[in-house]
């Protein structure tokens, strides 16, 4: 999942709309629920699935986790988390910002440590592959660095990929409004009109539209801006039908998805006990977004929170490739520590020596080219 500054940026008033409320400088309740979303998922990969992880322990993970594996197997919901926070803070550091700096601001945040990342991916598919699966082309590597692999129909280096082309037709959805200026009329339109057309689109044949309004991940990004709305202005009769009606779209797809899997795929999950969990993330961002938790300023999570990115996208590939190298050597429990300690570390080196000076190299030349071309305007 993308990693964005939860910093409160300078209040402007919205016409026709309640009057913006000052908030706290920085969220650090939505760094830590975002480390616990990227740790679930770590977690689901690595203990919780035993169609994937068996040809890397070489035995089900139920056998050598009987307890953990009950709970992670339930972890791939982080996913569902990371969204709600993505509508959250994505209109958060929207807010102000031209379309130029909403894009440039996006590209910076996503792209750097995401071409290391698939840059691993290939090492590890050529130096560790796993003797099972065939390694994606040449032509697939390539296509990966688009993170548009999904549209051009080139295969995942990671599976976690999938994930962020969500997120990018997110941002190109979101665009439009930014495009228009960010208020609070607007904004709100723009939740329920998407809202509705991720309902509608389920009745016809319409390829495009499905792609940017699928119902449980558009009900996930309109609850996480509605309630972001609610953290600037407060809430109001209008957000709370908007939350309620997200919440009720995302409770219908989540449990038939959920029951998909459990019938299709063999994955043991109770929809329910599924639906009650996503419903506590929502409670979580609920409270961020009315303030309850202003108090939680311990400033280490957002260190821990800058490695949420890296760790996302590191962690499936080379953590396998780490459990099969490590397993036979010091047994389960201590490569499931050794293992995401490694991925721990390396995920603040990426963020360190990576993301940091890349982001810094880029934005200054997007600055001095922007420079030029005002100066040239200018005669």
């Amino acid at each position: 999942m993308s990693q964005t500054d939860v910093t409160v940026p300078a209040q402007q008033e919205a016409p026709a709309a309640p009057p913006a409320r000052e908030g706290a400088t920085r969220l650090y309740a939505l760094d830590a629920l975002r480390v616990v979303a990227a740790l679930s998922v770590l977690l689901f990969h690595f203990t919780g699935v035993d169609a994937a992880t068996k040809a890397n322990w070489g035995v089900n993970p139920k056998e050598l986790f009987p307890w953990l594996f009950p709970v992670t197997s339930y972890g791939s919901y982080g996913v569902q988390l990371f969204f709600i926070i993505s509508g959250f803070v994505i209109c958060l550091s929207a807010w102000g910002r031209t379309p130029g700096q909403f894009v440039q601001a996006r590209f910076l945040r996503l792209f750097p440590a995401y071409w290391f990342s698939v840059v691993v991916a290939v090492l590890v598919w050529r130096g560790m592959p796993d003797g099972s699966r065939k390694a994606p082309s040449v032509s697939e590597s390539l296509t990966n660095l688009t993170m548009f692999q999904v549209p051009l129909s080139a295969r995942h280096l990671v599976g976690a990929y999938w994930t962020l082309w969500v997120e990018l037709t997110f941002y190109l959805v979101f665009l439009v409004v930014v495009w228009k200026g960010l208020d609070y009329v607007r904004v709100s339109v723009f939740c329920w009109l998407w809202l509705l057309a991720s309902i509608l689109v389920q009745q016809d044949d319409v390829p495009l539209v499905g792609i940017f309004a699928q119902p449980l991940n558009t009900a996930l990004f309109v609850s996480g801006i509605a309630m972001y709305l609610m953290y600037r202005f407060g809430p109001d009769l209008k957000l709370w039908g908007l939350l309620g009606a997200s919440w009720l779209v995302m409770q219908s797809d989540l449990v038939q998805h959920a029951d998909h899997l459990r019938h299709d795929k063999g994955m043991d999950r109770d929809p329910y006990l599924a639906l009650a969990l996503v419903t506590v993330f929502y409670l979580l961002v609920l409270a961020v977004a009315l303030h309850k938790l202003d108090r939680v300023g311990w400033r280490w999570l957002s260190t821990a929170g800058a490695l949420v990115y890296p760790l996302y996208l590191l962690h499936e590939e080379l953590g396998w490739a780490l459990i099969r190298t490590l397993y036979g050597h010091v047994g389960a429990w201590a490569t499931l520590g050794i293992t995401t300690a490694l991925l721990l570390g390396l995920s603040w080196l990426v963020h360190r020596f990576v993301e940091k000076p890349t982001q810094r190299w880029l934005r200054a030349a997007l600055e001095k080219e922007s420079a030029k071309r005002a100066a040239a305007a200018r005669g």
